[in-house]
Formats: structure tokens, C-alpha cells, sequence
């Protein structure tokens, strides 16, 4: 079997009693605590270990996993980060600058913490835009900025950098190298496979809903685990596809409050 990893996607932890506040249209990709826990959980007593991003490219074997986290939510550090510390995993959190210290968001002494606890910090753009909708000037404002304002706040280097909305301009891979990023993490779905691209390296989106088993035979790369959640991959780019960004943007909203309820 050829060498596979998961590489998954999560954004905030949200306790039961305030899924209710949460957007309708954010509320599938939001966990609650025990969710969250219950993940961490059977994977670690699988015995798989916790890589970050930007460590993936150098890894041969698939005996790991790689956590990412995107949008910097306060649940990183207030529930995110205590779990993995205790479990003994590492995960990379994508943020956005311009957001760090907002409410609702991270804040600087708290990336600065983690990143000492040896989780990895990379950008999530400048502000949050459809990358698709950037000429190479936007790109290079909104990762460049990003991460030169990451690195002087972090005093660390900043590799790794996470899609925000949308999908990637042609030319992308050129002009986010050119920057400095070593990996880039994208919303298609698929395993990662040692010698893949890495500045095109996809991702598995953790919904609410999802079953530790199934989580687990993810993580552990079991043939077919992924099946499913391909296929609707599939089907979401042949809607983008037909409709083009605005019509499955009218599309994508109603189906998301549908299914966050």
C-alpha cells in the first residue's frame, strides 16, 4: 500500500450550551469540547503521533497524523491547545494578524505561549480574503504581510501558510514559494503521499457529526476511509464548476445553515 497521512482541518471549539450563537452557516465545522476530546482520544490510543505541517514534507513513513487549525479562534488556546498539551500531540494553527486580539480571536501572548509549547504558528492570509479573487500584488500583500507580521510578533520563522476562502490563482505555487512558505495547505480532499507537492498539500475537514471510529481510520490511512467525504468533494467542485463563485456561494449558505441544525 502506498504511503499515505492524514493531514486534517478543524476551526473553533464551541461548549454545547453556545452552539446556538454560532453562525448557522459556521455551525457544522464547530466541536464541542468533548467532540474534540473524544478525537484525540482513539487516535492517541492508536498510538499515532501528532506531526506539525511543516514538518510533513520530511516525513517518509505514515505512522502520523497532522492536526491544523485555521482562522486563530480563542478556542485554540482555551480548549484546543490544554488537550493536545495534555495528550502529548502537536498541531499547527493558521491565523490571521489583522484578527489576533479581536474578541473571539487569539492574542499575541497567547500564540507566543504556544509556539514555545512547540505547536507550530503559520498564516491564514493578512485578512481572511477569496484567494481566487487576488491578482499576484494581493497575494503578496495578503501572505507576505501576513507573514512578516507573524514572524516580528512570534520572533520565529513562518513556513507554513493555510487556503482561507476560496481557491488558488493561477501561478499560485510560484508566487507563495517565492515568499518563503515551504507547505501550503489547501481545502481538497485527499491524503497526503510522501513526495507530494507540498505547496498544494490537501487536507480532511473535521464536521461535527463525525465518528471517532471514522476519525481514527483516517488518521491511521486505512484504504477506503476516505471514500465518502472524496466523493462529495467531487460533487462540490463539479457545483463550483456549473455555477460559477457566486451561485455556489448562494448555493453553499442555505446548505450549511440546513445542516448546522
Amino acid at each position: 500500500m502506498r504511503a499515505r497521512a492524514a493531514v486534517f482541518c478543524l476551526h473553533d471549539i464551541v461548549p454545547e450550551e453556545r452552539l446556538a450563537e454560532v453562525e448557522p452557516t459556521h455551525r457544522p465545522y464547530a466541536l464541542t469540547p468533548a467532540e474534540f476530546r473524544a478525537l484525540l482520544m482513539v487516535a492517541h490510543a492508536a498510538g499515532l503521533r501528532t506531526v506539525t505541517a511543516g514538518q510533513i514534507p520530511t516525513e517518509l513513513g505514515q505512522t502520523f497524523f497532522c492536526l491544523t487549525f485555521d482562522d486563530g479562534c480563542a478556542s485554540d488556546y482555551h480548549e484546543a491547545f490544554p488537550a493536545l498539551r495534555e495528550l502529548g500531540m502537536r498541531a499547527t494553527f493558521f491565523v490571521v494578524p489583522s484578527l489576533v486580539g479581536r474578541p473571539g480571536y487569539v492574542g499575541w501572548p497567547e500564540l507566543r505561549e504556544m509556539a514555545a509549547a512547540g505547536m507550530e504558528i503559520g498564516s491564514h492570509s493578512l485578512t481572511h480574503p477569496f484567494v481566487h479573487e487576488l491578482d499576484e500584488a494581493g497575494v503578496r500583500r495578503e501572505f507576505g504581510e501576513s507573514k512578516r507580521l507573524l514572524e516580528d510578533r512570534l520572533g520565529a520563522a513562518v513556513r507554513s501558510a493555510s487556503l482561507p476562502r476560496g481557491w488558488e490563482p493561477p501561478d499560485f505555487e510560484r508566487i507563495i514559494e517565492d515568499l518563503g512558505y515551504r507547505v501550503f495547505c489547501t481545502s481538497r480532499v485527499g491524503w497526503w503521499h510522501p513526495g507530494g507537492r507540498a505547496l498544494a498539500m490537501p487536507r480532511i475537514g473535521v464536521r461535527r457529526g463525525m465518528e471517532p471510529e471514522e476519525f481514527a481510520a483516517i488518521a491511521a490511512g486505512v484504504p477506503r476511509a476516505l471514500w465518502g467525504l472524496q466523493a462529495v468533494d467531487v460533487a462540490k467542485n463539479a457545483a463550483k464548476a456549473c455555477l460559477g463563485h457566486a451561485g455556489w456561494q448562494r448555493l453553499r449558505a442555505p446548505l450549511l445553515a440546513w445542516r448546522g441544525r
